[in-house]
């Protein structure tokens, strides 16, 4: 797969590709039907396959706030691929691209197409005003649009699934992502506080990630490769009165440095919120107990 990065006076040389466009943040199972929709085109057609998307959340950039994905471009990337596409495109995002209309981001850069394929609810070109209907009424190519999915009778979404995610229902939210949610950082040095009270942690960097509703979980962490059964808390330590908030895993049977090393951390199940406890001997307690619970849950897991 080939990776392009599009700036707003680009043109692609490419021609005769199935292209699908949207910001696919979470890449979750509406997005999955989508993108494997382009790709059957492709395949019955003899054409090549392209995903457009874009390299942070246009809203955010307009109202100059921070964005926090659910997957980055990374992992957009790798997942593209995975699923065989032959060309990935990242427009950068800038003042000049948004500022396009959505007639010149069409002659821009979809004429490179023979088929489009788009969400029900895509929206592109200055202020929004490109949309499903203005792709269809374009001659250089055909348009597809998909119908909104829905679960449960909610349509299926990154907002829904941050909103479980914010909740702690990560059964939900990896329901609708088809894949269990994670985080990857790099491991960085932390207090050492989980080592003194007997769980050494690794503390992870979550630049730029959706963090999910404060409190323990049961996680998988992959280090080169390897997965681990591990339990994790988001929050800020009340019991030590931290006032910022760290993403900590402690790793199940394991003793290697990992400081420095970027690590993969599956969400598994939700097990408490994050309490402050009078002594730290107490927290200690609630610890054992917390391990005692995940394990219960890997084991039953194993015997699945």
């Amino acid at each position: 797969m080939q990776i392009k990065i599009l700036k707003f006076d680009d043109h692609i040389n490419e021609t005769g590709l199935v292209i699908s466009l949207g910001f696919f943040d979470g890449m979750h199972i509406a997005h999955r039907t989508l993108l494997d929709k382009t790709l059957e085109i492709a395949k019955t057609q003899n054409l090549k396959s392209g995903i457009m998307t874009f390299s942070t959340h246009v809203l955010s950039f307009i109202k100059n706030q921070p964005f926090h994905h659910l997957t980055n471009l990374d992992e957009k990337a790798k997942k593209a691929q995975a699923m065989g596409f032959d060309y990935l495109y990242i427009f950068e995002v800038t003042k000049d691209l948004i500022s396009l209309d959505y007639l010149t981001f069409i002659q821009r850069f979809l004429s490179c197409a023979t088929i489009v394929v788009v969400g029900f609810d895509f929206t592109f070109g200055y202020r929004g005003l490109g949309n499903a209907t203005t792709l269809q009424n374009s001659p250089n190519f055909k348009t597809i649009v998909l119908d909104e999915m829905v679960y449960e009778t909610e349509k299926i979404g990154s907002t829904r699934i941050r909103e479980a995610l914010s909740n702690g229902d990560i059964t939900l939210a990896n329901h609708l992502l088809g894949y269990q949610f994670s985080i990857s950082g790099t491991v960085i040095s932390g207090k050492g506080r989980g080592k003194y009270l007997g769980f050494p942690t690794a503390n992870i960097d979550y630049d730029g990630y959706f963090l999910p509703k404060s409190g323990v979980y049961a996680t998988i962490v992959t280090v080169d490769g390897v997965e681990y059964e591990s339990m994790a808390n988001i929050g800020d330590n009340p019991t030590f009165s931290d006032k910022f908030v760290t993403f900590e895993v402690h790793i199940f049977r394991f003793s290697q440095s990992i400081y420095g090393k970027v690590v993969k951390v599956e969400f598994i199940e939700y097990i408490r919120e994050e309490i402050k406890y009078r002594s730290t001997t107490d927290l200690i307690q609630q610890m054992h107990l917390d391990e005692k619970v995940v394990n219960e849950i890997f084991k039953k897991k194993r015997s699945l």
